[in-house]
């Protein structure tokens, strides 16, 4: 595939600044391991709005507040390659999510070239990905048979890896001599399992991430919004453009966000449900997940009309041809 031309062999600045785009968070994170950036005191994993500590025991362990397996800021230093697992395993979410994000804003731009990123966004999501597996067997001193015995003990782990066999599927037959062997239509279904394994990865996300899932159940509910929008384009191409339709899938995607977000802290932390939606309407917690997941889908909504402009107003059908009756004359 090359890098900065497109299939004419035309050097293309879309495909270019998407490449540089894709590669910036390695090169980052290359950045801060030849510092020793990767070492210092542990993240704290507890991340609730102001007030909401209970003490004791929860289905998921101790409440918000009890003692931790991580150290707090300040206490106990964390292995040094810990931040770089989990920072290669959020770009491997968020890129995964991006890509699925091509095709609806391919449509509501009206932009048709923006689908010439798709593949490459999708392999920069597995490059991670893997990267992300690397760096935790690295972290494993390379002890493969401990590696597979902690992802067959551990849900979330034996999630995570689920998905990355997915993604790898699905990167083998990401190429045009790939799509000629199997068919378009045995191809397209099996890529349409990138909807799954992108539902997989935010659930992995959220799982490892303990208490603190602000940004994974903002990658839920961009998933949300995603797979709502392709039901739009499903039902009626022309829903998937409305305003209308879009407007009020902002609003739903936002409100199945913010349940979502309720229900986790209250089964993770036994924090009332209510208190955390009321937080989602309090100015004084921020902008919660919610929150970014409606001006996600309000920038959506703007996009749509952006593209209607674009495409300018619908030209008028040709009449259909009345058949000439049988024995008539044209």
């Amino acid at each position: 595939m090359p890098l900065f031309t497109d299939r004419s062999g035309r050097f293309s600045p879309l495909l270019t600044l998407t490449l540089i785009g894709l590669v910036l968070p390695a090169a980052w994170l290359a950045a801060r391991a030849a510092n020793g950036d990767f070492s210092g005191p542990a993240p704290a994993p507890f991340g609730l709005p102001p007030g909401f500590a209970p003490q004791g025991e929860t289905p998921f362990g101790p409440a918000a507040g009890a003692a931790s397996a991580f150290a707090g800021p300040g206490g106990e230093a964390a292995r040094p390659i810990y931040d770089a697992i989990h920072l290669t395993g959020d770009w491997a979410v968020r890129f995964l999510l991006l890509s699925l994000a091509v095709t609806p804003f391919r449509r509501l731009l009206h932009w048709p070239r923006l689908h010439l990123v798709r593949r490459r966004v999708g392999l920069a999501a597995l490059a991670y990905a893997a990267l992300h597996l690397g760096l935790y067997v690295a972290d494993q001193q390379f002890d493969l048979l401990r590696v597979a015995g902690e992802i067959a003990l551990r849900v979330y782990l034996a999630i995570g890896f689920v998905a990355l066999i997915g993604l790898v599927a699905l990167g083998a037959t990401s190429t045009d001599a790939a799509m000629r062997r199997m068919g378009a239509k045995r191809w397209g279904r099996l890529h349409k399992l990138a909807y799954a394994i992108a539902g997989l990865g935010v659930l992995h996300f959220a799982m490892q991430s303990k208490l603190d899932v602000g940004e994974p159940m903002l990658m839920w509910g961009l998933f949300v919004w995603a797979m709502g929008w392709r039901g739009l384009q499903a039902r009626s191409g022309e829903r998937a453009v409305d305003w209308r339709w879009l407007l009020s899938l902002a609003f739903m995607a936002a409100l199945a966000t913010a349940a979502s977000e309720a229900l986790w802290y209250g089964l993770a932390t036994g924090v009332n449900p209510w208190r955390v939606l009321a937080a989602n309407l309090t100015p004084g917690y921020g902008v919660r997940p919610a929150g970014w997941v409606l001006l996600f889908g309000l920038a959506a909504t703007l996009s749509s009309l952006v593209g209607a402009r674009r495409r300018g107003p619908d030209r008028p059908r040709a009449p259909s041809l009345t058949p000439v009756a049988k024995g008539g004359r044209a």
